[in-house]
Formats: C-alpha cells, sequence, structure tokens
C-alpha cells in the first residue's frame, strides 16, 4: 500500500487532484486509522486508466461511466471519442484552410446586393465564404 505521498511522486498529479477524485467517488481508497489515504496495486491501476482517459480528452463524468463498463462498451465508447475527433479536425481544418485564404487574399468583399436580393444574412454569406474555400 502506499500513501498519497508516494502516489504524488509516482502519478504527476497533485495532492488535490487525488483527493478530488477521492471526494467525488471517482477513486475509493482504503484509510488507515488515522484516517491517512492508501493505495493498492488495483487502486494503482484505476488511477493509471483514469490518467489515460484524461489523455485522450475524456470528461470526469465520462471516464467514470468508462471504468464501470464492459469491454465491448468502452471499445464503443472510444471508437466514438475517435469519430467525434475527426470531425472536430475536419472542421477545424476548414477553419484553418478558410484562415490561410484570408492571409494570401484578404477578406472577401461582402456585395450588399445579394444581401438584400436573396435575402442572404451577413452570417450565412461568411458560412458560403469559408465553404467555399
Amino acid at each position: 500500500m502506499k500513501k498519497i505521498k508516494e502516489v504524488i511522486e509516482i502519478s504527476g498529479l497533485s495532492r488535490r487532484t487525488l483527493q478530488y477524485y477521492d471526494d467525488t467517488g471517482l477513486m475509493d481508497n482504503k484509510r488507515t486509522a488515522e484516517n491517512y489515504r492508501l493505495y493498492g496495486e488495483e487502486d494503482l491501476q484505476q488511477l493509471w486508466e483514469i490518467i489515460l482517459y484524461k489523455e485522450m480528452g475524456f470528461r470526469l463524468d465520462e471516464i467514470r461511466k468508462l471504468l464501470n463498463n464492459e469491454e465491448c462498451d468502452t471499445r464503443d465508447s472510444l471508437m466514438t471519442k475517435a469519430d467525434s475527433i475527426k470531425k472536430e479536425i475536419s472542421e477545424l481544418q476548414r477553419i484553418l484552410n478558410f484562415i490561410e485564404k484570408v492571409i494570401d487574399y484578404g477578406l472577401p468583399d461582402m456585395n450588399a446586393d445579394d444581401l438584400s436580393s436573396d435575402g442572404m444574412t451577413m452570417a450565412e454569406m461568411a458560412g458560403i465564404f469559408s465553404e467555399r474555400i
């Protein structure tokens, strides 16, 4: 069993973070008679999984579900997270392309005639400009 000071050292997490995980029920550590937290091998394994899931971008509420899931549910959650990140990357790439075009050519001109005749808003026009790139 390891005391919190040792776990801080090997995990790289702060005392407050470890306490928060315990206080919110994400981890369930044993305690000494003096109320010091103790971490066994299973606790360290669970902490390792929490750290990995955090590194993958999962929120603590999502991690709580992952820790309680079966293997197939965890795989599905990871695949869903990967798909979400791919979509985000795609959207960020579109925005980056638009920014690079603006750097090269300047901001596109607003055509006031298009706004009034087509009933298009400025926001809609900006969306069209960014998608055409």
